[in-house]
């Protein structure tokens, strides 16, 4: 309990001192949730299984309800994307025989889509 007040504390005074996401972080936002859409991984939360499709549907929607708070993509990826703000616990992506966490996994998509640019 202590540490779901604490995230809702951390994301109401984010509210207060950042600014709405920029074109590019929702434009990078866009870009991870589509990687996670079109991967063969599947997306591990509070240590239950999702496909491909619901993981990128939960990212949505907490990227929906987090938008005006996100400040930059590592926002994203570290408060919103990485970890449950009622457990505290880190999503894991599963892809094939390897699995780490999804804050790994999602920079590691970040960095591929900075490497094309």
């Amino acid at each position: 309990m202590k540490k779901t007040i604490g995230i809702a504390a951390a994301l109401a005074a984010a509210a207060l001192v950042s600014i709405p996401a920029s074109a590019s972080v929702k434009n990078d936002v866009e870009y991870l949730i589509e990687q996670m859409k079109s991967s063969d991984c599947t997306f591990v939360r509070n240590g239950t299984e999702y496909d491909n499709l619901q993981a990128a549907e939960h990212l949505q929607n907490k990227w929906e309800y987090a938008e005006d708070r996100v400040a930059s993509t590592e926002m994203f990826i570290n408060e919103v994307a990485s970890k449950s703000w009622f457990t505290g616990r880190a999503y894991q992506v599963k892809c094939g025989e390897d699995t780490q966490t999804s804050q790994q996994w999602l920079t590691e998509r970040l960095a591929e889509k900075e490497k094309l640019n």
